[in-house]
């Protein structure tokens, strides 16, 4: 005969289903609107970082960066209707928005932030009295203006191989000066990415030497104007935008003793010529070579050397400067680097050139000239040695030199 349970364990066996149902909602609440909650994070998250790029994006473009950002969050389902959603879109600095990821000192104006609170429904989680979870995420990004730097920090001689040793070298038989700003070498060479050859008998006058390896000069033959220099073993300089040179279909002409920018395809200048008017050359197939006895005056000139070599003589009377406004301001002879061949800077007393010398792949070879007011130049080359044979002054400012522009940049910073 069959017994039946007692009354009151059938009662304890539905306290413990009870129980054990609650625990299972519990569980479902967890796995399903615990899922839902950190999905909706994910989502805003991307949201907000999304919008943040195209505020950026849109500033450095000069358009409705504020609209740009509610645009990206409304198609990414925030819509900031206040009540699922709310998305708030400031400059950092606005007065109480904090930032995190903004680096201290820097330019708050270029800083976006983007913050979206998203209120998500809950549904199992109702059982044990929570109905909504609030999610808050945040993203900041940084809009780069675009603007102009000197050539590798400004730096009046440079050397940029990365390896070889003697990069640069100051090896004259007279004393040569280096005023506005110093020599930078960005070879890693550890016995003397710079170098001092102790047998020359000339001195060198500059501000301060700065290698990414090491440099090895003789005391009194090299003399540093700066404290706490040389300075050895820096972060290598990121080179800067190759300038982008276009002559167009435009051929120079010659008239007289005068010869018009544009394309020139043989020696330069022709035979005969003097004079360059303003404007840029693109020479191909020939060499920029100046005798001595010979004179060439151009004012506002950039001249491009796709190849050949450059070779301004001594007792030449060269007077050239590079434009002082447009794309090329600052730039006065520019070798691209498929272009290896040597520059030699050799001008007499009554020589004036003003502007950089950037031949990226070249040896440049600075020998004397510039009269009273120096060279007011930027050499930047592959290796440069200064081996002048009189006193020379290399006299950088940064204002007659080629400031490339930096394009603008857009970033995330949290």
């Amino acid at each position: 005969m069959k017994k039946l349970m007692p009354s009151t364990q059938r009662g304890q066996a539905l306290v413990m289903i009870a129980l054990a149902a609650i625990g299972l909602f519990g569980f479902a609440a967890l796995a399903i609107d615990g899922s839902a909650v950190f999905s909706d994070r994910r989502h805003a998250q991307n949201a907000a970082d999304t919008s943040a790029l195209a505020a950026a994006l849109a500033k450095i473009r000069g358009q409705d960066w504020h609209n740009a950002a509610f645009t990206r969050s409304t198609s990414n389902s925030y819509n900031n209707n206040g009540t699922t959603n709310i998305v708030e879109v400031n400059l950092c600095s606005e007065t109480g928005i904090t930032c995190e990821g903004m680096p201290t000192g820097a330019d708050p104006t270029q800083y976006i932030r983007v913050k979206i609170t998203s209120h998500v429904k809950l549904y199992f989680a109702r059982i044990i009295g929570r109905s909504e979870v609030i999610n808050y995420v945040e993203a900041v990004a940084r809009a780069v203006p675009g603007y102009k730097s000197s050539l590798y920090g400004g730096n009046a001689v440079v050397g940029l191989n990365p390896t070889l040793c003697k990069a640069v070298e100051f090896n004259g038989n007279a004393d040569m000066t280096i005023t506005g700003s110093g020599i930078y070498v960005n070879s890693n060479c550890a016995p003397n990415a710079f170098n001092n050859d102790s047998n020359s008998p000339g001195r060198l006058n500059v501000p301060c030497i700065s290698t990414v390896g090491e440099s090895s000069y003789t005391n009194g033959k090299v003399i540093l104007g700066q404290a706490n220099c040389p300075k050895e073993n820096v972060v290598p300089i990121t080179a800067p935008p190759d300038p982008k040179i276009d002559c167009g279909t435009q051929q120079a002409t010659k008239t007289g003793n005068t010869l018009s920018p544009g394309k020139w395809s043989g020696a330069f200048p022709p035979p005969g010529i003097t004079n360059l008017q303003s404007g840029a050359y693109c020479v191909s197939n020939g060499n920029f070579q100046v005798n001595g006895g010979d004179t060439l005056i151009g004012s506002d000139v950039t001249i491009y050397m796709i190849d050949g070599f450059v070779k301004w003589n001594g007792g030449a009377q060269v007077r050239l400067d590079a434009p002082d406004s447009g794309p090329y301001a600052g730039l006065l002879l520019y070798l691209p680097p498929t272009n290896n061949n040597d520059v030699n800077v050799n001008g007499n007393g009554d020589s004036q050139i003003v502007g950089s010398i950037w031949a990226p792949s070249s040896e440049i070879i600075v020998q004397g000239g510039g009269g009273q007011q120096g060279l007011q130049c930027q050499f930047v080359g592959d290796r440069v040695i200064l081996n002048g044979g009189s006193g020379t002054n290399i006299d950088y400012q940064a204002a007659m030199n080629y400031q490339p522009p930096i394009p603008p940049a857009i970033e995330m910073t949290q």
